[in-house]
């Protein structure tokens, strides 16, 4: 059994999800590792500036991504806005199957690059 069903396991066992949460994320996990989508993950990357190697790098299965987007609180998709990233494009390129860099952010306060991509 993978690492992503074995964690959802472990967060039903705990009480920290409902069956029909659990049910849902293994269906997103599922659905992440087969059919005909192109994309399969979404990958964010976090450089310091001027670094060849991401200082953060993260890689979640295109399902689970869907899955939680719809439980984004108000507050943070209007936090996402601000920083000039349509949700609207994200939903529609994870629709869509589209692969590439979706997000591409130099945060010069913090001296940090975000990249985000879909594989």
């Amino acid at each position: 059994m993978s690492d992503e069903k074995d964690r959802v396991l472990k967060l039903l066992e705990e009480k920290k999800i409902t069956a029909e949460e659990a049910a849902k994320l293994l269906d997103a996990i599922k659905g992440s590792m087969g059919g005909d989508r192109r994309n399969r993950f979404l990958k964010v990357r976090v450089f310091d500036r001027n670094a060849d190697r991401a200082k953060v790098n993260v890689t979640l299965p295109i399902g689970l991504v869907k899955w939680g987007m719809n439980f984004l609180p108000d507050e943070a998709k209007a936090k996402i806005e601000e920083q000039e990233i349509d949700m609207r494009m994200i939903t529609d390129a994870l629709e869509k199957g589209i692969t590439g860099k979706i997000v591409d952010v130099e945060d010069d306060e913090d001296g940090k690059h975000i990249e985000i991509w879909l594989e």
